[in-house]
């Protein structure tokens, strides 16, 4: 009989898809980008507070 192979954890991990903040150059799950400032769609969260946005 065949022995099966261990899955390993990148395999089990499920990839979360992320984006690059054009400010800081950063990759971020999409949650970080889903704010209301129109025009900066590209730029995360983190950023835009630094930058003096109320998110």
């Amino acid at each position: 009989m065949a022995e099966a192979v261990p899955a390993t954890p990148a395999a089990e991990k499920q990839e979360t898809p992320k984006q690059v903040c054009q400010k800081c150059r950063n990759e971020y799950p999409l949650e970080a980008f889903s704010h209301a400032v129109e025009g900066l769609e590209c730029v995360c969260r983190r950023c835009l507070a630094v930058m003096g946005y109320k998110v």
